[in-house]
């Protein structure tokens, strides 16, 4: 499991499942939200321009090199494409 530290306590972790990738934002070490996405759909969403990942709790937007995290309809952090890259890289 690949684990990006994000402000406030949180953290957005990359658990590799057999089908599936497993993208998990923990708060004060419990789970908060979770959503299991495919490998490829993640890297699509990291080689387009402007692209949105997502429906439900939790949901990803993408705007030039910054990737912002919502849960819940509110933004709690982002994250560069570069960390978000590295973390998918060390899953495959």
């Amino acid at each position: 499991m690949e684990t990006i530290n994000l402000q406030n306590d949180l953290n957005f972790s990359f658990e590799k499942l057999p089908d599936t990738i497993r993208l998990i934002i923990s708060k004060n070490n419990e789970e908060w939200a979770c959503r299991k996405e495919k490998l490829k759909n993640l890297i699509s969403f990291l080689e387009a321009d402007e692209m949105h990942i997502f429906k439900g709790r939790l949901q990803l937007f993408k705007s030039g090199n910054k990737i912002d995290i919502q849960v819940k309809n509110k933004k709690i952090s982002s994250i560069s494409t570069e960390t978000f890259q590295q973390a998918l890289d060390k899953l495959k």
